[in-house]
């Protein structure tokens, strides 16, 4: 999360030359009937976006297989977009982060079609890993493993801000989510410089008027095309409006019917309540969380995280506090422990009211109790005792569950540290049999 202030801003030129590493063979030629260079072998198209494609390819100079991307050759004869898209590669070329794919190489060929080659990155886009039915809304896996995507994501985006670019097209498409845990943030087409001022032509795409992003992801103040409104914040909200669909399932203006309807609703600023859209789904989350992500998506700017390095910093202390854990829900009158019992777990009070008591003399002794926020249960996860008292739900209670494992490796109580908490709660548990024995004899 620290950024280095000696690193130089991100800037753009107007053009590339044309380099003789660029000649191209008569044999290998593309689908659209562009001449490939040399040094590259162009396979199926992978991907094709609004103005160019993406091919696998095999760069026979450094024996390893990139990704190439080549504006589409209509394109490329309006400075608007042959500018916009060298200027694309140019500034990802210059964000050497772990999490922002890695440019290779920016050419021209032979007919003026400019292309860059990329790291191909084997994995999945974070929208197709949250559509996986075995990571539902809500779930313990979704929220604790998208979380650690997202908190690299924020690195990449907190660096590029460090650098003096927003990205401006966040959403969970562009985020790829590699074999082996690798995260990297793509797509930085839509880019706009903050620090720097860009060449004459390659400016025109930055400060072009008109919405720019995705529906559905996009902030208010992209929606209504200004770009001097748009800075560090117009990301918070697309990052916020990932962690809204993680948690959720759903985006922040509601189902998407047709792009002029939702840049209306998104000019309005009418974001969906987190609650509202939890409360439709059934999905219990924490409100620690879902403050989080209605701050992140707050319509204006000025309530929103005013940097990306707050926001992370919010979602790390959620994930510290263990708030992602198991949750169970428990009618009015539902036993939720009983004394006697052997236990392994302990539970949080998310909402509703509980009840201790003990049985003395075939009666109940309430000891306390308890609403939201209150612990109780914890002795089991430190000493292999029978429970020391009941607990039932007074009303509707829903509770956070936390395991003797779960905390076994969340703090490390595997060695001294452990057996150091153990002997103190043995010697708590100690004394309170010793004050319960002599409050029977006194009676």
């Amino acid at each position: 999360m620290s950024t280095d202030p000696k690193l130089a801003p991100v800037y753009v030129i107007e053009s590339i030359p044309v380099g003789g590493d660029n000649d191209v063979t008569a044999e290998e030629v593309d689908t659209e009937g562009i001449p490939t260079p040399a040094h590259l072998r162009i396979f199926e198209e992978l991907a094709r976006g609004a103005m160019g494609r993406i091919h696998p390819a095999t760069d026979r100079n450094l024996l390893r297989h990139v990704a190439l991307k080549r504006l589409d050759k209509e394109l490329a004869q309006q400075p608007f977009y042959r500018d916009g898209f060298i200027a694309e590669a140019q500034i990802t070329g210059q964000l050497e982060h772990p999490n922002i794919v890695p440019v290779h190489e920016l050419a021209i060929d032979e007919r003026g079609i400019p292309y860059f080659t990329m790291k191909l990155v084997q994995g999945v886009s974070l929208a197709r890993w949250l559509h996986d039915p075995s990571r539902p809304p809500g779930s313990t896996e979704r929220i604790a493993e998208s979380l650690e995507v997202f908190l690299k994501v924020c690195d990449a985006v907190a660096y590029a801000h460090h650098r003096g670019v927003i990205h401006r097209d966040l959403k969970p498409d562009n985020i790829m989510v590699a074999s082996f845990g690798q995260v990297y943030l793509m797509d930085w087409g839509l880019s706009r410089l903050t620090k720097t001022r860009p060449a004459s032509g390659s400016s025109a795409q930055m400060e072009a008027f008109g919405p720019v992003g995705t529906p559905g992801y996009m902030s208010p103040e992209q929606a209504r095309g200004t770009p001097s409104e748009m800075d560090e914040r117009t990301d918070v909200f697309g990052l916020g409006a990932v962690l809204y669909e993680i948690v959720s399932g759903k985006t922040p203006f509601g189902p998407f019917r047709d792009v002029d309807a939702m840049l209306r609703k998104t000019c309005a600023g009418a974001v969906v309540p987190i609650d509202q859209a939890l409360g439709a789904s059934g999905v219990g989350i924490a409100k620690r969380l879902r403050d989080i992500v209605a701050r992140a998506t707050a319509p204006a700017p000025k309530d929103r995280y005013q940097t990306v390095v707050e926001l992370q910093r919010d979602v790390v202390s959620f994930l510290r506090g263990g708030l992602h854990l198991p949750r169970k829900v428990f009618e009015p009158g539902a036993v939720i422990m009983r004394e006697g019992d052997l236990g392994d777990a302990a539970y949080m009070i998310i909402s509703g009211s509980c009840r201790a008591y003990r049985a003395v003399d075939d009666k109940q002794e309430t000891l306390a109790v308890m609403g939201a926020g209150d612990v109780f249960g914890e002795m089991a996860l430190l000493l292999d005792e029978p429970r020391a008292a009941t607990v039932e739900a007074v009303d509707h209670v829903n509770v956070l569950v936390l395991g003797k494992s779960t905390m076994t490796e969340g703090l490390g109580l595997g060695g001294w540290t452990g057996a150091l908490v153990r002997a103190l709660a043995q010697r708590f548990r100690d004394l309170e049999h010793q004050v319960r024995s002599s409050g029977m004899r006194r009676g």
